[in-house]
């Protein structure tokens, strides 16, 4: 790999997230570090409720913290206004959903097609790149069809497509795995791990699901809205207490 692949693609120091009232108050991250470096795949796992998904927010620029910085590839979030903010997604972030967050009135392939657009992409360029990876997470003949018609784990990799499609630098996944068998899920993660190989590429993946463990290149776990330790080597990780 180059230089570029050693070098810091998400920072977040010492953030802050707190919901409710003063006196009703949760803390979903206290005090949190983490770090992702370009060209690696990262995957955050730690028990329900820890603050993982909250993290992946944050890192995402959908919730602000109360305190604390993020950088996303050199740029301060906090530091942006809300206009530069969503421009900034659009040409960084690609994120799968846990809830999946498919357009029920849109087609398969329209769904997929949306980054693209968004983007400012020709329509027939976009579909093109949307037909191929569709084709890719195995949902060939589907793609006029519309999401209420698929199964969970076929709406789930829509979901996967439609992050992908557009090739983003940052890639964050909230349980990508959830609604997927074994060899699918394998199947989905071969795909993500490969676009992580990309110098200029980042992936910070959230599960629960021990048998994609491999294909983290570093694992971080949580505990208490704070990250605990980060094992460099995932075989070495005890799933036990996860």
């Amino acid at each position: 790999m180059s230089h570029l692949a050693h070098t810091v693609a998400v920072r977040a120091s010492g953030v802050d997230m707190f919901f409710g009232t003063p006196e009703n108050r949760v803390v979903a991250l206290k005090q949190a570090d983490f770090e992702a470096r370009r060209g690696e795949l990262i995957m955050l796992v730690g028990p329900s409720g820890c603050g993982k998904t909250t993290l992946l927010s944050v890192i995402a620029g959908t919730l602000t913290p109360q305190a604390g910085t993020v950088e996303v590839f050199g740029q301060r979030l906090d530091g942006l206004g809300q206009e530069a903010l969503t421009t900034f997604r659009r040409q960084n972030l690609g994120f799968v959903f846990q809830s999946f967050n498919l357009i029920p009135t849109l087609t398969v392939a329209e769904n997929v097609m949306i980054p693209l657009l968004i983007q400012g992409r020709p329509y027939d360029e976009a579909q093109a790149r949307a037909l191929a990876i569709i084709e890719k997470v195995g949902l060939k003949g589907r793609e006029d069809g519309r999401p209420n018609a698929l199964s969970g784990g076929q709406q789930q990799r829509v979901a996967i497509a439609r992050a992908l499609v557009h090739e983003p630098p940052l890639l964050i996944c909230d349980e990508p795995t959830s609604a997927l068998d074994k060899d699918t899920g394998a199947q989905i993660m071969q795909m993500v791990r490969d676009l992580s190989r990309s110098p200029e590429r980042c992936v910070v993946v959230v599960t629960h699901d021990h048998r994609i463990f491999r294909f983290a290149d570093r694992i971080a776990e949580m505990e208490d809205g704070r990250i605990s330790r980060v094992v460099d080597d995932p075989k070495l990780l005890d799933t036990t207490h996860l």
